[in-house]
């Protein structure tokens, strides 16, 4: 990006580069990077200690559950030095943070089970599978004995993966000044809350027989929380592009024809 244009864009508000905080960039690291530890940490502990594996999955899903809320929404935290942030700049610093973390979430975990849904099922001691049957033991049983519904689903979720990366990608590139990028995780986020209301409801409807709604753990955790963030981050992305799009337009017109107001 030029002078200029770097001008342009602070003038109508486009926020390519988040003020530096300390404070967030500790929780991010806290949380990502116990999201990042915790599955072979726990694979090892459940093979290779003398704790419960049904204990040691329960472990794993309270700290990722924490992980996810507390890396996504921690630009919303009263952390000091974001005290000088405005109120757009939050709602990106949590609307990068959700898009990073979901994005990767389904080119990781869900497009493995994709490629290893066959294999999994037979494979419950098996270390290699322990990151999917940590969630499967009593969270939910359709990655056991997936539906062709449930399995368009995830790979649904998967493309919505890649739509998302080239939607940062054209963002990153152009110092967030391509509204392109905007339009294509705002239709990511479209994605994310249709596929999980229809994770949700289709299991409600369905009288709830892959959750085991005694533990709250399983429905409670696994089932409500651990999703949670898929319902109301969302929203955020949206909101977030509501705003943001009339300024890339704006600077747009500005870039073709200095003349305009």
């Amino acid at each position: 990006m030029t002078t200029t244009s770097a001008a342009e864009s602070e003038n109508y508000g486009i926020t390519a580069k988040l003020p530096p905080s300390r404070g967030l960039r500790t929780v991010w690291i806290v949380a990502f990077g116990s999201l990042a530890l915790a599955f072979p940490i726990y694979t090892y502990l459940a093979f290779h200690s003398g704790f419960s594996r049904s204990g040691i999955a329960n472990a794993l899903v309270v700290q990722v559950t924490i992980a996810y809320y507390l890396g996504i929404f921690a630009a919303f935290l009263p952390i000091p030095s974001l005290r000088r942030w405005t109120r757009f700049q939050r709602l990106q610093g949590v609307v990068l943070a959700f898009m990073f973390c979901s994005y990767i979430t389904h080119l990781t975990w869900e497009l493995g089970w994709l490629l290893l849904h066959r294999a999994i099922p037979g494979a419950r001691d098996a270390a290699w599978a322990y990151p999917w049957w940590t969630y499967i033991d009593g969270g939910d049983l359709r990655y056991v004995n997936p539906a062709p519904g449930f399995l368009t689903l995830e790979i649904l979720s998967v493309i919505n993966g890649c739509v998302g990366l080239t939607g940062l990608f054209l963002l990153f590139r152009s110092k967030f000044r391509d509204y392109r990028g905007t339009l294509l995780v705002m239709a990511t986020a479209v994605e994310h809350t249709v596929t999980t209301w229809w994770y949700y409801g289709s299991e409600i409807i369905g009288g709830l027989k892959s959750v085991d709604t005694s533990s709250f753990m399983d429905f409670g955790v696994k089932f409500i929380l651990l999703n949670g963030p898929w319902l109301i981050a969302p929203l955020l992305v949206l909101t977030w592009g509501y705003q943001m799009l009339p300024r890339q337009y704006a600077a747009a017109r500005t870039s073709v024809n200095p003349t305009l107001p």
